[in-house]
């Protein structure tokens, strides 16, 4: 298998980082010890993971190929080899970029990053060896199965540059809206292969399955991903990998944006399934390159009619009804979640689940402090890491702590035994969220995600109360801004002292 991890993190000045270390087996022959790559220090973490594989794949790849070739006599190339074999990299990228070529200016920059710095190298028509250069030949060389000697793979690289440069000027035309003949296709030769044997058929659902057992994903992304590709299989009408075509993944992915979802939606839910299970068999060499790599999810923006927090007045009445009376026919830890989680969401700003899978043992005294443990040892922390958060002095004042007890496993907020339908990718600490997400819509919450719109709110307060901004990222759970951030621990006491910044909420005694 590969599903190789790298890790994602914060540089010092708030990008987004990833090292990848190539293989000792490949290093001598791929050139370098490792790649590194940053990104916007703006994207979120869903973005960034998702530039994070789409860097990935042409890596894998490359590793696959000389891994596959290491044993493999390297082959020279005749020059109408070399041109034809370039002939149908070239045909396949106008495939991709013809329909949806952009802006012309783009396409000259293109030229322009390939050509050299020496002025006799560019009157002699070379092209500079840049590294997605490099990497588009390895993966065409991965398609084929082909080893090459030295000197036949650089002039692959220079008949590929050489195409990439018609290409540019292909597409300025036909950004400028010049649909007329292409006049180098008809030049190039044909490419006589001889007959290979069929590899074998890769089925989609297979690496699907392949990866449900790899340990790489939770038990709820499992879920969602299973759906996605079953989705997916549905839209293409067949369950062959090897017949994936970038087309196909474009026209699904505008499929999904027009049911309507949104662009947000489809690019960090749906498009992630189909690019980890393609860039991985690509990777393997089970199919020529990965189709998903590179695609673009375009669509409309979403508008957003309203702050993605809860109001004063919203959280007002949310809090209010939580003190009761609830109905009797509840069951006592329903009775206990609608009246605990939104208060300590609201001077928390931990996630709704993070919250619902709490146990007795969970609440505690550390260093002298009131504390609940956010730990993926009771079920789902999305960074994987557990955190002592603080208990404001008011959910103290309302008796809060007095449901912690010291090593007891028992859940606060639902009971093992009555469980019914929850599994492992929708266990029942999830279902508690809902149940409480569709009660607070039933008060006229509306607009807004009604156990999420604490998070956003509790990040909106802090501001104006001047947290530190660190603390409430130690809070909340969130990722470190920077590098240096990401050192170190927050002292329990001086994270309280941030909590008790939060002012405090108007209510009433409990209805009984």
């Amino acid at each position: 298998m590969a599903f190789a991890m790298v890790g994602l993190k914060r540089t010092k000045t708030g990008r987004w980082a990833a090292r990848k270390e190539i293989p000792k087996d490949v290093r001598a022959a791929y050139g370098k010890r490792e790649e590194k790559r940053t990104w916007p220090a703006d994207l979120n973490q869903g973005q960034a993971k998702a530039e994070l594989a789409a860097w990935l794949v042409p890596i894998e790849e490359r590793i696959a190929l000389l891994r596959a070739s290491a044993d493999q006599k390297p082959v020279n190339l005749s020059q109408r080899q070399s041109r034809a074999l370039a002939g149908e990299w070239y045909k396949a990228q106008v495939a991709r970029y013809e329909d949806n070529p952009g802006r012309p200016e783009d396409w000259w920059f293109t030229r322009l990053e390939l050509e050299p710095d020496d002025p006799e190298e560019r009157e002699e028509g070379r092209v500079r060896p840049t590294s997605w250069l490099i990497e588009e030949r390895d993966r065409l060389l991965l398609g084929k199965g082909l080893k090459l000697t030295s000197g036949s793979a650089d002039a692959l690289l220079q008949d590929m540059g050489d195409l990439w440069f018609s290409l540019a000027r292909l597409m300025e035309r036909r950004a400028q809206g010049d649909y007329g003949p292409d006049p180098v296709a008809d030049t190039l030769p044909t490419l006589e292969e001889a007959p290979r044997k069929a590899p074998a058929a890769v089925s989609i659902s297979g690496l699907f399955a392949e990866y449900e057992v790899s340990g790489m994903a939770s038990a709820a992304t499992l879920k969602k991903w299973r759906s996605v590709v079953s989705k997916f299989i549905d839209f293409l009408g067949h369950d062959d990998a090897a017949r994936v075509t970038v087309v196909d993944v474009n026209d699904w992915a505008k499929a999904l944006v027009a049911k309507p979802l949104s662009v947000k939606t489809v690019r960090d839910g749906y498009l992630p399934a189909i690019s980890v299970l393609l860039g991985d068999a690509a990777a393997r060499g089970l199919i020529p390159s990965n189709p998903a790599a590179g695609v673009k999810v375009r669509g409309p923006k979403t508008v957003q009619l309203r702050s993605r927090s809860l109001t004063d007045e919203e959280a007002e009445i949310i809090l209010k009804a939580a003190l009761g009376p609830h109905p009797k026919s509840l069951s006592e830890g329903h009775r206990l979640a609608r009246r605990w989680v939104p208060w300590v969401c609201a001077y928390t700003g931990a996630r709704v689940n993070e919250i619902t899978q709490l146990r007795a043992k969970d609440i505690r005294k550390e260093q002298g402090v009131w504390v609940i443990h956010i730990t993926p040892e009771a079920g789902s922390v999305k960074t994987h890491k557990a955190r002592m958060v603080p208990l404001h002095s008011h959910l103290i004042e309302q008796g809060f702590h007095k449901l912690g007890r010291e090593g007891d496993d028992t859940p606060l907020f639902y009971d093992p035994k009555a469980h019914r339908g929850g599994n492992e990718g929708n266990p029942q600490f999830k279902k508690v969220g809902e149940r409480l997400a569709k009660w607070v819509r039933s008060l006229g919450i509306e607009g807004v995600q009604p156990n999420h719109g604490w998070r956003h709110r509790f990040k909106t307060v802090a501001r104006a109360v001047r947290m530190d901004s660190e603390a409430r990222d130690a809070i909340q759970g969130h990722a470190p801004q920077t590098e240096g951030q990401a050192y170190g621990e927050w002292p329990l006491d001086a994270l309280r002292a941030e909590v008790e910044k939060l002012p405090r909420y108007q209510h009433s005694e409990p209805q009984h």
